[in-house]
């Protein structure tokens, strides 16, 4: 009786073996749903632009992420600027967030869709804050009323990339450059406004670069009022900006990190009062890159790094004026 009992569960087991184990992955070949203009593009070239468009998405949406607000007074940007930590976990969740699709055009461009819901980037910051416990004037209250009200917000943004020398990529690189350009001269009006009877925006940028950061966050969430492609390649953006909402982000900053500053709140107020609803406008011109420049994505991932140091340029040439 033990002899066949034993033998029951020997083949009991052999049976279990064969069907629990694992079943090797076996090579197969899908067709690229592609536009037909797409068949001639090497492997190398199409992937080479797919993965632009995803650092492109990378970057977008890591300033989105660094512009949610957690109260009146804190960014998840002052966040990442205070803590190191942060900053990792954040970039670390944000490479692994997914990718909901891809679009191929006729002229040869890429888009790369990729999104977040605001409820991983509240967890996310909420356990780090945890792990270190420092919470940089931020209540834990107050992340659970974010998670609990827009949990499942969804942030996207859509990256662009191009093969290299085709009309998709002059067309990008064009209207990069005309952002960048219409971004320069917000900046060069902006700092030119007078807070006090001696002190200006460039003044107060000067005394902290956080401040340009903060500057150059606001001033990229400027709203494209137009954008126009010329038929010799260039590319012109209109953006604008409400000058009070400048002010009220540089009067915030300056003070979670300027100790001892001279400028009031009240001062800055009575600035805003008198701008009220004024609307800053700049159009910018740009153009292609020249031959040879292969890629058309960001020149680095760091979240407003270009634009910080355009304000830092303007801000040292002394340029701007509000009319």
């Amino acid at each position: 009786m033990k002899h066949h009992l034993v033998w029951v569960v020997l083949v009991g087991l052999g049976i279990a073996g064969t069907v629990l184990a694992e079943e090797p992955a076996r090579p197969r070949t899908e067709p690229l749903n592609l536009p037909p203009a797409w068949q001639a593009v090497g492997a190398q070239e199409r992937l080479a632009a797919k993965r632009v468009a995803e650092v492109d998405a990378l970057r977008l949406l890591t300033e989105r992420i660094y512009g949610i607000r957690i109260n009146a007074d804190t960014l998840v940007l002052d966040l990442a600027l205070a803590s190191d930590e942060i900053r990792g976990d954040l970039s670390q969740m944000m490479k692994g967030v997914r990718t909901t699709g891809e679009k191929y055009t006729d002229d040869f461009t890429v888009e790369v869709t990729r999104q977040v819901t605001l409820r991983e980037v509240v967890e996310t910051i909420t356990r780090t804050l945890r792990r270190t416990q420092r919470w940089y004037g931020v209540k834990q209250e107050e992340l659970v009323d974010i998670d609990r009200t827009t949990r499942d917000t969804v942030l996207a943004v859509v990256g662009n990339g191009a093969v290299p020398g085709s009309k998709g990529q002059r067309m990008i690189q064009a209207k990069r450059a005309a952002e960048m350009d219409g971004f320069r001269k917000l900046v060069e009006i902006v700092v030119g406004t007078q807070i006090t009877s001696d002190t200006r925006v460039r003044d107060l940028v000067l005394a902290s670069d956080k401040i340009a950061t903060h500057v150059a966050a606001v001033l990229k969430g400027a709203k494209t009022t137009d954008i126009v492609y010329r038929d010799d390649g260039s590319c012109e953006v209109t953006k604008q900006v409400v000058l009070r909402e400048v002010i009220e982000t540089v009067m915030r900053s300056y003070q979670r990190y300027v100790q001892g500053g001279k400028v009031t709140e009240n001062e800055f107020r009575k600035v805003m009062t008198e701008v009220r609803d004024k609307v800053v406008t700049a159009t910018g011109a740009g153009a292609p890159r020249a031959e040879g420049m292969e890629t058309v994505g960001p020149a680095s991932t760091e979240p407003f790094y270009e634009e910080v140091q355009i304000i830092q340029r303007v801000v040292k040439r002394e340029v701007g004026v509000i009319e």
